[in-house]
Order: structure tokens, then sequence, then C-alpha cells
């Protein structure tokens, strides 16, 4: 009887296997259409594995049996790939610049038209290397997406925010020398003179992306913070991301609110000469900058500031952090990424900037209280929200993949930086009051949101000195 209970056990564990193998061969790549956020959900909850979703498509790894109810209930499929990788691991976001032709592309295993101005491709690491030298950026897919985290309601309607004195004066510290100083610094060559433009900090060269980690390392140690290098291995290669905190004082200091930019570069030729001074020192220079400011201060919720390695190889620094974060149980309320935030050809000198808030609710909100900061303090930017069309080539992405509420900072599409991705990418090319104006929208953000705390009155000062000073 034992005997033939084991055959039977066997019998059983060997059918429960043939079905997994059966239904992970079964799995195809597709894309679906769909409208709006609630449709969206509505997709998630029947089982599909959605690895991205943009504005009206979205790509899963659907059975047969899930597509056949998909087309019953009216939504448009369209099958890419019949036996994909179920890991995905070569399976990328690929976004060409204006005017892209994709006939000169370099070669990759497969190309698949996907939502508007983005395409999936199958490549290798290799080909994923020569799409990032020719200017195309890339984003690595997921396996699964998480479309969104049970977060407290951290926003106060965008139009209630008080103008605050103390905030205005948080805005009026940031400096453009310091600014301009931590571009330079980034773009150089350190062996070479001050602020040359032959500098690199490709993620596969690995002493100058490590000068580049040190340098931002010991901003923030000189800032007094609580600083740590975060490595992670990729392809063989370590990258490390830089990873600053301000912790927050009280009973939610458990929320944190995340400003972000990737510090590593690519160009024509990367290995010797990527000073990205726009993609992207101009973003780790306004996270250094509005963290020196904010770091004068106590807060409500905890501020982190992270600058990423690996962006230009499909945000993987990013996407390492925040499935680290996810994984901790990290109550993220708010996630402001900047990327390319110095240029605009002059003229039109119009301060045309985007913020790519995406459709869920929680990112919307976020970008409503960014561009509110904005008018409310005046600043020299004319932000455009974008939501069915939002980008997600960029480590905000990462954030979304986890449900994180995340928006983008970025110059206008419209007004295309020349140089991207190429060895002329410097600073003598840039508009730096973009830089600027950007850093201020970030500091009066987080100050808002992150509850800044009055200082503590000097013992002459009469007791009504908080209010008198809020």
């Amino acid at each position: 009887m034992r005997f033939i209970h084991t055959i039977a056990v066997i019998l059983l564990l060997t059918a429960l296997l043939v079905a997994v193998v059966h239904a992970q061969e079964d799995l195809r790549l597709v894309v679906v259409s769909y409208v709006g956020w609630e449709q969206l959900q509505q997709l998630a909850s029947w089982g599909l594995q959605i690895i991205n979703y943009q504005g009206n498509v979205l790509a899963a790894l659907c059975s047969d049996e899930q597509i056949e109810r998909l087309h019953r209930s009216g939504f448009q499929v369209q099958v890419l790939d019949t036996k994909p990788d179920t890991d995905l691991k070569h399976y990328y976001l690929a976004y060409p610049t204006p005017g892209d032709d994709l006939a000169q592309w370099p070669p990759v295993e497969a190309l698949y038209p996907y939502g508007r101005g983005v395409y999936i491709v199958k490549a290798t690491i290799a080909q994923v290397e020569s799409l990032a030298r020719k200017g195309i950026q890339v984003a690595k897919l997921p396996t699964a997406v998480v479309l969104s985290r049970v977060l407290p309601d951290a926003y106060q309607p965008a139009g209630k925010l008080a103008y605050r004195r103390n905030i205005q004066a948080m805005v009026d510290a940031v400096s453009p020398t310091l600014l301009i100083h931590h571009v330079c610094k980034l773009q150089d060559d350190d062996c070479l003179e001050y602020c040359n433009e032959r500098g690199t900090r490709y993620s596969y060269a690995a002493a100058k992306l490590n000068e580049a980690a040190q340098y931002i390392y010991q901003q923030y140690k000189a800032l007094g913070m609580r600083v740590t290098y975060e490595p992670f291995l990729h392809n063989s290669h370590v990258m490390t991301n830089v990873v600053a905190e301000l912790p927050g004082m009280g009973p939610a200091s458990d929320h944190i609110y995340i400003l972000c930019a990737h510090y590593d570069s690519t160009s024509n030729d990367p290995y010797h000469i990527a000073p990205g001074a726009d993609d992207n020192a101009s973003g780790s220079a306004a996270v250094l900058e509005a963290a020196r400011v904010l770091s004068r201060y106590s807060y409500s919720h905890t501020l982190r500031f992270v600058h990423f390695a690996g962006e230009e190889q499909g945000l993987l620094g990013s996407a390492h952090y925040a499935a680290q974060a996810a994984q901790r149980g990290d109550v993220i309320a708010g996630v402001i990424n900047l990327d390319m935030i110095a240029y605009e050809s002059v003229p039109p000198n119009d301060h045309i900037v985007e913020i790519h808030a995406g459709m869920n609710p929680a990112s919307i909100a976020l970008a409503d209280v960014f561009m509110n900061q904005i008018a409310k303090y005046s600043l020299l930017l004319r932000p455009e929200k974008i939501t069915n069309g939002a980008i997600g080539r960029s480590d905000h992405a990462s954030f979304w993949n986890q449900g994180y509420p995340a928006i983008l900072g970025i110059e206008d599409f419209q007004d295309f930086n020349p140089y991207y991705h190429s060895t002329n990418d410097t600073l003598s090319r840039l508009q730096t009051q973009m830089m600027v104006e950007f850093s201020k929208a970030c500091v009066a953000t987080l100050a808002e949101l992150a509850s800044v705390l009055p200082r503590p009155p000097p013992k002459s000062m009469p007791r009504d000195y908080f209010m008198s000073n809020w």
C-alpha cells in the first residue's frame, strides 16, 4: 500500500510539473489596447502578467486562454512573440530620438512596434550597448509590474497649499555657483584642468564611474548626512548607487520622499569621453544642491537623495533600488526624478519643461503639488503635465513598476538637446538657469511634502517667533 501511495504522489507531482512547464510554454508576449487607469486595473485583476504599460497599451505575458478571454471581452490583442523567454532576460523598451531612421539602428534579435514612439526589442547586452551608443534610450523590461501600493493620503489639494516665508528662504538659498561647480566636477577628467570636458561616467568604465560616486558621496558626507554606497552586479560588472538620507522626526518618519537622478553617462565614445553635462550631470547637480539647502532643516517625514548608476544600460540602478525598497516594505510616498534639466535652444528661451506623471492618481497628485510650487514661488519654468503620453525612459519608471508614485522632470522634448549621448554634451552648451529653477522647485516641493519643521527660536526671541517666521 505504501508503494502504491508513493507512486501516486510521484505521478501527481509529475503531472503538476508538466502542467507548469506547459503553462510556461504557452505564454505569449502580447500587446493589449485599453482605455484609462480603471480598465488597466481590471486587466491586472484578471491575472495578466503585465510587464509594462503605456498611455493606452500594455505589454504582458499571457496564456492562450487569457488571450481568448481578452478577445471575447472586446479587447484588441496583438501577439508579438509566440515563444518568449519567460524570464524576459533579453527584452527591453527602446525609445528612438526625434527623427530617427529605424533602418539605421544597430541590429537586434527582434524589433516590435509597441506604443507611440516606443518599441520592444529582444537584444543581447552587446546589442543594447550599441543602441545606447547610437543615442537610443533603453529600459529593461521587468518580469511583472505592480500597479499601485497602498500609501497614505499625503498630498493636500494643490490649490490649498499656502505660501510660506520659510520655504521662500529655502528657495532663495539655491546657489547657481554650486550647481555649475557640480556639473564641472562630474563632466571633467580629474587628471586634467578644472572643468575640462574630457571626462566620462560610463557604467562599464569602473574607475571613472567610481570617481564620480566618490565625489557625490563626499558632498553628502560634508553636509553631515547619513550616506552609503549601494553596489549591485550587472553582467559581471559592479555598479554603485549612492544614497543619502535625512531621517524624519516623529511618528510619520517612516513616510519617505525621494529626490533622485542618474549620474552615469554615455556617448559615441563612452570609455574615453562622455561628459554628459545635460544627461545627466544636470540632474545629479540639482539633487546635490537641493539636499544642501534641505539639510539645514528638520522634517516630519524622511527625505532620501539617490544617485543611480546603470541608467543608460536599461535603468539598472533604479530597478535594483526600487525592487529592494519594495522588498523591505519602504513606504515611499513620492519620487521626483530629474533627468536632462539644463538645455533649451536660444531662442525661443521659453522655459517650457515637462512633468511626466503617468496615469496613477498618486503620481498625478504629486505632479500637481510640484507644479503648484513652481507657481507659488514664481519660478521661471513653464511646466506641462503629461499623463496619458508619459514616457518611461528614465528612473521614475522603475518606481512605477513597483507601484510607487513618481514623476519625471525633464526639458522640453519638442526642443530636444542635439548633443544628446555625444562627446559634445558639455556645460558650455547648457542654459544653467533651467537647472537652477528645477532645483528651487524641488526644494519647495519637498519642504512642503515632508513637512518642514520650524527652527527652534533663539532664546531672546518672543514666543510668537514660530508663527512670524512661518
